[in-house]
């Protein structure tokens, strides 16, 4: 009997406990590093050597000529080239009747081909006035064939279609399998010298030479031990 009048106090006193859970503040801050002290000097020798490498990189591409990307349609043909004594055409000095000759012709032509605009301009303003005179007069007699005649022919300009034909295959013909030829001309050439492929090559020969001279050091150090 104790036991039961007992429990029930002791179930609600676990489920009434207050449990208090507190969180601290989150860091994301590194512990700062120690600054490696630099001497300019070292720091002046390497610029040094680095800028050294750029300028004899630079000497080096400028005492190549500088190859321009070739443009086929401006250049002519070595065959032509050879023919320009045969092809080249004799100035022929016109005289004055003949000069006053061509000048009349222009002259003639120019007004021939005015005259000639004039009429059909006046042509085609005639027949939109009388087209426009027309649907007025047929708007006044009946609003449905006006708006009948507002509507594009479709039979003014025939169009003939035919499709694919049901026909068997013709098994004489000889179907081309793709092959084409690539005609396709690629300048490739600029400087005498690749610039990225010079420099890593002169990176390259730099750390071997830094490689062979720590080996000589240790191997020193290790002849003195």
């Amino acid at each position: 009997m104790n036991i039961l009048s007992y429990s029930p106090s002791v179930y609600l006193l676990r489920n009434t406990f207050n449990r208090s859970f507190h969180i601290s503040a989150i860091n994301y801050a590194l512990p700062t590093k120690a600054k490696k002290k630099s001497d300019p000097v070292t720091d002046k020798i390497r610029e040094d050597r680095k800028r050294r490498r750029y300028e004899k990189v630079i000497d080096k591409l400028e005492k190549f000529k500088l190859q321009l990307k070739p443009i086929h349609e401006y250049e002519s043909e070595r065959r032509i080239l050879k023919e320009l004594d045969v092809r080249q055409r004799s100035t022929v000095e016109l005289t004055s009747e003949e000069t006053t000759r061509r000048l009349m012709l222009n002259r003639d032509w120019a007004k021939h081909k005015h005259r000639q605009h004039q009429q059909e301009i006046t042509l085609m303003s005639r027949a939109l006035k009388s087209q426009e005179d027309a649907l007025e007069q047929l708007k006044l007699e009946s609003e449905e064939l006006y708006e009948k005649a507002l509507q594009v022919d479709s039979k003014l300009i025939p169009f003939i279609r035919r499709g694919p034909l049901y026909s068997l295959p013709n098994s004489n013909y000889d179907a081309p399998d793709g092959d084409y030829f690539d005609t396709t001309n690629y300048f490739t050439k600029g400087f005498g010298v690749n610039f990225m492929d010079h420099m890593k090559t002169m990176e390259r020969q730099k750390w071997t030479e830094i490689r062979a001279e720590r080996r000589a050091k240790k191997e020193e150090k290790a002849a003195d031990k």
